[in-house]
């Protein structure tokens, strides 16, 4: 009875071996040493949209990803290390691509290589997760413009860049004026509405290598890479003719106070921010909707 089972078990192994490879949840190629696809399971047809067919002899490399392409999961590196894990985009049938976590392990018989398996895991949605939680940390939630948190970095960035090539850069503190009066007559959906228009018109009219974001309230700060405190001048001018064009009924006009400094080789960029802010006080005190360049 013993005899008889253990011969029905390795008759049906192949079967069952096959049946559990056709069920995963997870697309499955095999590879041979040739880089040719020799086996595909179901669900690399459900993933990809061709059909088992299309890909047999086929190169993964030309129909569905890089995998044995990049620097650091090569096809020889696989074969020497036994395994590599990492992200990627692959190529659908239909053009499109989703992103996959992909595992490839060697495969071996009686001790030597004969191949590579390809195990991969569409994973759109939570790499679409992690974008909307990074853009999250780091934009303002009201106006889409990069919040202070990250502004500060990139004011880092930009002084060690200044600081090691010699390179100028500016800042623009901008304030709307009586931006509470605005909320108290018109209510703070209109304040609202105002704060995004206003973020659009900036960033409409920046350079694409500009950096503007929310500095908070009704403050925007602008950081502006290889420019002097002229040419800085020159674009704050320019942001404030405009926002006087700007119509937000039932607001009759919107105006604001620009405050501009240039950043001074190896000092903290705080003291950068300290004299724009004290320039934009200054523009307050001398009757709004002015520049003053500290």
């Amino acid at each position: 009875m013993f005899a008889t089972d253990s011969l029905n078990l390795k008759l049906t192994a192949p079967c069952i071996i096959f049946q559990i490879l056709e069920s995963l949840g997870s697309g499955l190629i095999v590879v041979d040493l040739e880089r040719k696809i020799r086996y595909a399971n179901q669900k690399v047809e459900e993933l990809t949209g061709y059909d088992r067919e299309e890909l047999i002899d086929k190169s993964p490399q030309e129909l569905l990803f890089l995998i044995f392409s990049q620097d650091l999961c090569q096809f020889e590196r696989i074969l020497k290390e036994g395994k590599c894990e990492f992200d990627t985009l692959l190529r659908k049938k239909d053009g499109t691509t989703f992103f996959a976590h992909v595992i490839a392990t060697v495969l071996k018989y009686e001790k030597k290589a004969v191949g590579i398996v390809v195990n991969f895991f569409d994973i759109t949605e939570k790499k679409e997760l992690e974008k909307s939680l990074y853009e999250a940390a780091i934009t303002d939630y009201l106006t889409g413009l990069y919040n202070r948190r990250y502004l500060e970095l990139f004011l880092k960035r930009e002084k060690a860049i200044s600081d090691r090539y010699n390179m100028p850069f500016s800042i623009i503190i901008l304030d709307l004026d009586n931006f509470k009066i605005i909320n108290d007559i018109y209510g703070h959906e209109i304040g609202d509405k105002v704060l995004v228009e206003v973020a659009k018109l900036l960033k409409d009219n920046l350079r694409s290598t500009d950096i503007i974001g929310r500095w908070g309230g009704e403050e925007f700060l602008i950081i502006l890479p290889n420019t002097n405190f002229e040419q800085a001048l020159n674009v704050a001018e320019k942001l404030r003719a405009l926002l006087c064009t700007l119509r937000i009924p039932p607001v009759e006009r919107i105006t604001a106070s620009f405050g501009v400094s240039e950043y001074k080789k190896e000092e903290p960029y705080e003291e950068t921010l300290k004299r724009a802010d004290l320039a934009l006080y200054k523009a307050k005190a001398e009757g709004k909707n002015c520049v003053i360049v500290f």
